[in-house]
């Protein structure tokens, strides 16, 4: 459990999560910016909740769907990579075993992926809620009938599939730098992928939409359990990556 949690907090706080953090916030309010001009430019105010809507929208745009995978990247992708060829895995497995040092590095490479486009949203969230709150109107507590109205926004489940996309990235780009021992490959991979699965459902696959990257953020109707489907997906892609990255990690470090 120490060694996870070593793990972890190496790749929070190092310098590649906060640039990682820095990229995200920056695309998703780059993206909203537009939204926020034309919001100052209008003489009336908008409907509660506005700043949340341009937030979802940042989420699915065509910018963030590019930067994604290169974000989710960056944090702890190349760790394994890192560790053999600077030859600190040898110091780090004479206090610990493969299987702490592999769930470690796996499980902080996950999360970091992945937490870093969740407080990237959760940051540029809060930054358009202080721009654009003064400009929505008030909620409606009460509809016509009198019940209390109940406000829910569906930028919650946008954040669950983005959260498990990032996982999914991260742990992908370690599976392929880890089985190439090339932290380029690390970083770029998941890119790669991204866009050849773009490509492939784009142009000839269209029945495999399960595999469009695109449809993960922004589910389509064609989904049987709609939104809940495309986060299965993404969550069993996840777990199947971080899996074959255990078993091509420790051949690594037995060949090491």
């Amino acid at each position: 459990m120490r060694t996870v949690l070593s793990s972890i907090r190496q790749a929070l706080m190092g310098r590649s999560f906060a640039a990682a953090l820095a990229a995200a916030v920056l695309v998703l309010l780059l993206t909203s910016a537009e939204g926020v001009i034309e919001a100052y430019r209008a003489p009336w105010l908008l409907q509660y909740g506005y700043h949340s809507e341009l937030t979802e929208h940042a989420l699915t745009g065509e910018m963030m769907t590019l930067a994604l995978p290169i974000i989710a990247a960056l944090p702890f992708t190349a760790a394994i990579v890192d560790d053999v060829k600077s030859g600190f895995i040898k110091l780090y497995l004479s206090r610990t075993s493969r299987s702490a040092y592999l769930a470690g590095r796996i499980i902080a490479c996950g999360l970091s992926g992945a937490l870093v486009l969740l407080l990237g949203t959760a940051f540029s969230w809060g930054i358009l809620a202080l721009l654009l709150l003064p400009k929505e109107s008030l909620p409606a507590l009460f509809d016509a009938a009198g019940n209390s109205i109940t406000y829910v926004s569906p930028i919650w489940g946008t954040l669950f599939r983005i959260f498990a996309s990032g996982a999914f990235w991260a742990m992908l780009g370690m599976l392929i730098g880890t089985a190439s021992m090339s932290r380029y490959m690390a970083y770029a991979s998941p890119f790669v992928v991204y866009y050849v699965l773009i490509i492939l459902c784009e142009r000839y696959f269209d029945s495999l939409f399960v595999l469009y990257p695109k449809e993960w953020l922004a589910p389509s109707s064609r989904w049987i359990f709609g939104e809940t489907g495309a986060l299965l997906i993404i969550s069993e892609l996840a777990v199947i990556a971080g899996i074959l990255a255990a078993v091509v990690g420790r051949r690594r470090i037995s060949d090491d």
